[in-house]
Order: C-alpha cells, then structure tokens, then sequence
C-alpha cells in the first residue's frame, strides 16, 4: 500500500478491534463482537463491545461516503448504550452535523507506526432505547426463558417471535431487556444474521 493510500474499512477494523482488545484486556467479561445485526438486519453495528454496556464503534474510511450515516445513526440509537463513530478527516466535519450529541467520535489517523486513535468527542449514554428493537436481539429461546422467570410465557410458546419480543416488552423494562441482551451476547459470542 502507498503510503498515501487511505485505508479500506478492512483495515481499519482489524486496527480498531485490537485497540479495544487492549482497552479492556483487564476486564474479563468484555467481548468484543463483529457485524452484530440489528433492528432484524436492517443494519450492522461494525464493531460491538458488550460488557455492563453495548457499545457500537461505526467505521467511516476516507474510501466510504455518508451518504447512509444517518440511517445508522437512527438504527443504533435504537439499540446501544452508547455509540461511536470512527472517522477518517475527511468525513468529521460532515459527521459532526449527522451525529446526536451523545455519540463519541474517534479520528483515526495513520503513522509510520500504522493506524493511529485520537478522540474527538466521548461518547454520553443514549436517552432513548427502544424496548422492542432490544428485544429483537433476543434469540427465541432467549426470550422464551426471560419469559419463563416470571411465569408468563403461557401463550406464546410455539408462536411466532415478534409474539414473544412483544410479551417480553409487556413485561419487563428497557434496562432489563438491555441486561438480557448483553448477558446473551457474551454467552454466544456472535450472532447469526437475524435471531
């Protein structure tokens, strides 16, 4: 690669999760996760790390547009504790105008010693979860046994899930669903393409 060549999203994915791995390489119930889909595939976070939040990293090349930004930003401020947007120079001031004030930013730069993280803005907690687009992230079976603890699955076992996602709401709150959530996430590590 040229040295004036931007780096691919690839790339600088593959620099990001070994940052974070680092980051938090003390903390032994953090996972770090790829492509985690959310809102039933409607978008992917690129890099999720779950431990006591779910925080999404959403990469920005200097190769990509922003063109489809603030979908994503609408999608995961439906789902994550906490968000950030990893950015190439090119794109932070345009950025800057699509994000909510709550979403962290980190510049990446790169060095003679490879990719460089630089923080923009810190990333503040989301003011509006969405119950039912967390429940979604529930496999079936997950859903099912959050249901059974407090004794009201009857009804909709056998039944399609959106029926289970929507008792699960009916009866637990957003920060519980959230707890499930990541609980489940760390127990399997990935997630297929849709739960």
């Amino acid at each position: 690669m040229a040295p004036c060549d931007p780096l691919s999203e690839a790339e600088i994915r593959v620099a990001l999760r070994s940052w974070l791995a680092a980051a938090h390489a003390a903390e032994h119930d953090t996972v770090v996760l790829e492509e985690l889909g959310l809102c039933r595939g409607q978008a992917r976070i690129d890099l999720a790390v779950v431990n006591g939040l779910l925080h999404g990293y959403e990469i920005k090349s200097a190769r990509d547009c922003l063109r489809r930004l603030g979908g994503q930003v609408e999608l995961y401020s439906r789902v994550v504790d906490q968000a950030t947007l990893v950015v190439a120079d090119r794109h932070l001031t345009g950025a800057m105008r699509i994000l909510p004030p709550w979403w962290g930013v980190l510049r990446f730069v790169v060095t003679c010693r490879g990719p460089r993280f630089r923080t923009v803005q810190r990333a503040g907690t989301n003011p509006a979860r969405d119950p039912r687009a967390l429940a979604e992230l529930l496999w079936l079976e997950d859903a099912l046994a959050l249901l059974e603890s407090r004794l009201v699955a009857r009804g909709v076992r056998g039944k399609p899930r959106w029926m289970v996602w929507d008792r699960v709401c009916a009866h637990y709150g957003v920060d519980e669903i959230a707890s499930a959530v990541r609980a489940s996430l760390k127990v399997r590590k990935e997630m297929p393409d849709s739960p």
